[in-house]
């Protein structure tokens, strides 16, 4: 049976200023197994990296609050822990490839450098400083760098490889989560292949578990065990690859996603692209957020906020599965 390692509660996220409040996490809850992949999918705005950054207790102090909810990293609400505790957990628990390699890495100290100060922070054992710069080649060859480039700056590496070293510093220390926040953005397709190739079989080398980010279904399709499809701080469909890729029910926003994408076997010369833009998240309207784009909007859409519907680990928030065979609600409804 598979162990859990984290669970997402109802989270809730606002960012506020001097003159608005953008409701940036509406109540997003997820579980993730150890050594199992889950997917985040949606479009810039959904909300995908505010929640990463809030499991990492990263967000921005000056203006991010959360509002509710509790995550749960193997057994410890993580909201709880203290300054130092949470310390401990980056990068020795819970690491982050983070969007752009270009900006991620330090240009002024040379990557072996800052594998190994990774490795320090969480010098546990008092490993020698050999043994570290043996760690620092160990991790630098298993993303497929040469050891003898560790003293070289991040300049000297093309994006493909810089994006290897940001992925040797997120796994220097053996995580038990890996966070992937769109990790080939900044790449070419060729070399997105092999980036994501890499971290597939390292994720399986190392037992690892893994959240990837993305906006691509294409990286969904090769990377996760299960899909959670965000849209306006919300996961309006979540369930197993095979639920999302093949099942036959479907939140209308996935549907859109998918008429948006080309399909050589269908042979057609238009897509189907999703009506309108997402809401403002300073003003998100009444009821369902969608629904202002929905080509299959009723009354109701526009003035309840739907429940979620689930048949087994399959959840649609969406009011067309209220009664639904095969589907019972799992909350009750938000007004």
């Amino acid at each position: 049976m598979s162990e859990k390692l984290l669970e997402v509660k109802d989270l809730e996220i606002i960012y506020k200023t001097d003159l608005e409040t953008v409701q940036a996490v509406n109540g997003i809850s997820f579980e993730l197994n150890k050594g199992e992949t889950v997917g985040l999918v949606g479009e810039t705005g959904a909300g995908k990296t505010t929640t990463a950054l809030a499991i990492l207790r990263l967000l921005p102090e000056r203006n991010a609050r959360v509002l509710k909810g509790e995550i749960d990293f193997d057994g410890k609400n993580l909201f709880d822990l203290t300054d130092k505790e949470m310390q401990k957990i980056r990068g020795e628990k819970i690491s982050m490839i983070f969007q752009d390699p270009m900006t991620a890495l330090n240009p002024v100290m040379s990557v072996g450098d800052q594998i190994a100060e990774s490795l320090q922070l969480h010098n546990d054992n008092n490993e020698t400083k050999a043994e570290i710069e043996k760690r620092v080649e160990e991790s630098l060859e298993m993303v497929g760098i040469p050891a003898s480039r560790k003293k070289e700056y991040p300049h000297q590496f093309s994006g493909g490889m810089k994006q290897r070293v940001v992925i040797a510093i997120a796994l220097a220390c053996n995580p038990s989560l890996l966070i992937a926040d769109e990790p080939t953005t900044a790449l070419d397709v060729t070399i997105q292949a092999q980036v994501l190739t890499m971290m597939t079989d390292l994720k399986e080398k190392l037992g690892t578990a893994m959240i990837m980010i993305t906006h691509d279904l294409g990286i969904i399709a090769e990377t996760c065990d299960n899909v959670g499809v965000i849209y306006a701080g919300e996961i309006i469909e979540y369930g197993t690859l095979e639920d999302i890729f093949t099942g036959e029910n479907h939140h209308p926003y996935t549907e859109g996603l998918f008429g948006s994408i080309p399909n050589i076997e269908k042979n057609e010369r238009r897509l189907h692209p999703i009506e309108g833009l997402m809401p403002d998240p300073t003003d998100l309207p009444k009821g369902c957020s969608f629904s202002p784009r929905c080509p299959k909007c009723m009354d109701i859409c526009k003035e309840v906020n739907p429940c979620s519907f689930e048949d087994g680990k399959h959840r649609i928030k969406c009011h067309l599965f209220d009664g639904f065979e095969g589907f019972t609600a799992a909350d009750k409804e938000v007004e």
